[in-house]
């Protein structure tokens, strides 16, 4: 059975460029998807959850946390209103109300299939595919 603590939790979130993403209201929800990836090949070390207080700082809002250059990217798509900045205001938002975000790497199309399908199995919501250049709203 999967475990969340024995998962990776990054201490920051950096753009998570060719990741999906989704938030689930719990524990158990994350873990159900978790363990039909894991059947699937993928491996714990691909998982990065963010949940509770050490999750919002990861997430870091207003770069605070982050170095000099995060800080300032912070900044900048805030101003921006980028689809990143909604992801981050979310995150933070959904994180302080205590559910979680799951963020996998999904490199080729169909790893990218294979985590949405999961994420839907165990009810995420808001998934989302990152790439260097654009944020895909899944769900």
């Amino acid at each position: 059975m999967v475990s969340l603590e024995q998962l990776p939790h990054p201490d920051f979130l950096p753009y998570p460029s060719h990741y999906t993403s989704a938030f689930f209201q719990s524990k158990e929800d994350a873990e159900k998807a978790i363990a039909e990836l894991e059947s699937l090949g993928f491996n714990d070390d691909e998982f990065n959850v963010f949940e509770g207080e050490s999750g919002v700082q990861a997430v870091d809002i207003d770069g605070d946390h982050h170095n000099v250059i995060e800080k300032y990217m912070r900044k900048f798509i805030k101003m921006s209103d980028s689809a990143e900045w909604r992801f981050l205001s979310e995150a933070d938002y959904e994180l302080k109300n205590g559910h979680l975000l799951v963020c996998v790497p999904t490199l080729s199309d169909q790893k990218k299939q294979e985590v949405i399908s999961a994420f839907k199995k165990a009810d995420a919501y808001d998934i989302r595919y990152f790439t260097p250049l654009y944020v895909e709203e899944i769900e």
